[in-house]
């Protein structure tokens, strides 16, 4: 009897650590989809490296900030795999605006990609999953910024503690269908080979950047029938980052008071006096 084969659509797959779920997941045999915003070269070198493995691959330009995006982008994506046992729902944009200068464009532009995007790709698959009576795995990539505070991030950070709250009420109601839920927290990663940052990395408990493949391993183990009784969770794959005790306060520099605090200075204060004129 023919095997059925596993597959995964993971939104944002054409470059770190969505590109990295996407070929952990081709190494445990899944065929993949994935979309892609303004980045079709990330996209092909995806598809390259998961058909090296003998995967299908599919390519899906899609702008999740758009509303109508996400339900055509999952048809799109069943049509290409036939089926849909995993969505990975990864694509996100990262500002972190001072308050003192937001506008209501960039907080739109968050919403829509981090939030929104987000939960209509997830009702569009489960709704999916429920009709074709498949007992499947959404999860979300947040961030550790969920559930740390940081200056500058009431917008990134805010969106990602939403995500984490909506999973927790989307396990519960998904449950009866099989469906489990859950969210893989990233801390500081390494998205390009020989990228580093020293000075955060002694910071870390495990002192050094994570890996897009270390958030894709946790990927495939809640995905997989070992975390069958595990939903409604967020695992952090962050080296300890945000245990506590860690420090805030640079003291290379008395006019940054925090980890992503502003430079509190003359330009600063002009930029402000900027936006209020606006």
């Amino acid at each position: 009897m023919e095997s059925i084969i596993k597959t995964a659509l993971i939104t944002g797959g054409s470059s770190g650590i969505g590109q990295g779920i996407a070929v952990i997941l081709a190494e445990e045999g899944y065929d993949i989809a994935i979309t892609y915003g303004k980045n079709p070269e990330g996209a092909e070198t995806t598809k390259e490296k998961i058909e090296a493995l003998g995967r299908k691959c599919f390519c899906i330009q899609a702008s999740m900030q758009q509303a109508d995006v996400p339900e055509h982008m999952v048809k799109q994506a069943v049509e290409a795999l036939g089926h849909i046992d995993l969505l990975v729902n990864n694509a996100g944009a990262m500002i972190y605006p001072s308050i003192l200068l937001s506008t209501a464009e960039n907080m739109d532009y968050l919403y829509g990609v981090n939030y929104r995007g987000y939960l209509l790709t997830a009702g569009a698959v489960a709704r999916h999953m429920v009709l074709k009576g498949i007992q499947g795995n959404i999860i979300f990539i947040t961030s550790s910024r969920a559930e740390r505070s940081y200056p500058n991030d009431y917008l990134y950070g805010g969106f990602k503690a939403a995500v984490k709250r909506s999973c927790e009420s989307l396990a519960m109601e998904l449950s009866p269908f099989g469906i489990r839920v859950n969210c893989v927290a990233p801390g500081a990663t390494r998205n390009r080979i020989g990228q580093s940052n020293s000075s955060l990395e002694e910071r870390i408990p495990v002192p050094r950047l994570g890996t897009p493949q270390e958030n894709g391993h946790v990927v495939a183990f809640l995905a997989s029938e070992k975390a069958a009784y595990i939903t409604g969770i967020t695992v952090r794959v962050d080296g300890g980052l945000i245990l506590p005790g860690m420090p805030e306060r640079d003291f290379d520099n008395p006019l940054k008071k925090g980890w992503g605090s502003p430079i509190i200075d003359e330009e600063f204060m002009n930029k402000v006096k900027l936006r209020d004129e606006q």
